[in-house]
């Protein structure tokens, strides 16, 4: 995502290229410390002074970690347009890249996308949520609906999704993912990151799910991933403790068992009193604003 040159060393060198390649180079150095609204802005106006395949690019790159796939096929292959009449400086990168975004984009070309859209406006988010996770997934949407969720695949997803957000997407746009990263420790995340249950698997249903989601518009996929969100940790909690009630005289831990012992250090006591640490109860999505 970091490492590409500025595109073009080897032909005669255009109008404007010394500056549109140190504003890349500073959109990188942006990036490579995850502070990808300015590194966006940098890879922009780089394009605006001197059209070079670099940062459409790493453009590319920071719109598939947020999820907008048919958006970074349009930058690379105007990168790829750019690298040809260059010296293909790019072009094994450019295939790639287009080839992945062609897949996750491919409900585009095949009439999915629409029924989609429709099945949103006709079901609603809820029932969206739960369909396109099922689906990605590997299980029956009935037992979504039931309450159901695959523990270890749910809670690493959740963690992940979290750990995407705070490096590549705007905090701003997902509240909920604040409040989440107030809750669990940054080490902890990285612990559950690092620990994959089968990285082939899910990177194949998380692309699914990808697939699914980057046909919505942008305002759409951000309500239907925070909705997910909640809904993953809902049940994660539910699954975790099962004998709360989450009503205010019992009231639901705020986190994971697991993360219960890391903040807190100690074991979960269901008979402790001590209200602190807890939410007074499940809210529905729709509180999610």
């Amino acid at each position: 995502m970091f490492k590409w040159m500025f595109g073009g060393q080897r032909v005669a060198r255009p109008e404007g290229y010394d500056e549109g390649r140190k504003l890349f180079e500073l959109g990188m150095a942006h990036a490579s410390r995850y502070e990808c609204e300015k590194a966006l802005d940098y890879y922009a106006r780089s394009i605006s002074i001197c059209k070079n395949p670099a940062p459409y690019i790493n453009r590319a790159n920071i719109l598939c970690k947020r999820i907008r796939y048919h958006e970074a096929l349009q930058d690379l292959l105007e990168a790829q347009r750019l690298d040809r009449a260059l010296a293909n400086e790019f072009s094994y990168v450019l295939r790639r890249e287009i080839a992945t975004a062609e897949a996750v984009t491919h409900l585009y070309r095949n009439g999915v996308r629409e029924k989609l859209i429709s099945d949103f406006e006709d079901n609603g988010e809820d029932y969206v949520v739960g369909k396109i996770f099922c689906a990605s997934f590997g299980f029956r949407h009935r037992a979504w609906k039931d309450g159901f969720v695959l523990p270890t695949i749910a809670e690493f997803h959740f963690f992940n999704e979290l750990d995407n957000v705070r490096k590549f997407d705007r905090l701003d746009l997902y509240p909920e993912v604040s409040e989440y990263l107030d809750l669990y420790p940054e080490e902890f995340i990285d612990q559950k990151v690092a620990n994959c249950p089968d990285d082939e698997a899910y990177r194949k249903a998380e692309l699914t799910l990808h697939s699914f989601l980057c046909v919505y518009d942008e305002k759409t996929m951000i309500r239907l991933r925070r909705v997910m969100l909640y809904s993953l940790h809902e049940r994660l909690l539910d699954n975790d403790y099962p004998e709360v009630t989450g009503s205010l005289t019992d009231p639901m831990p705020s986190v994971i068992k697991e993360a219960y012992s890391f903040v807190y250090g100690e074991d979960y006591n269901s008979d402790r009193d001590d209200d602190d640490d807890c939410d007074l109860g499940p809210v529905s999505s729709s509180d999610l604003r």
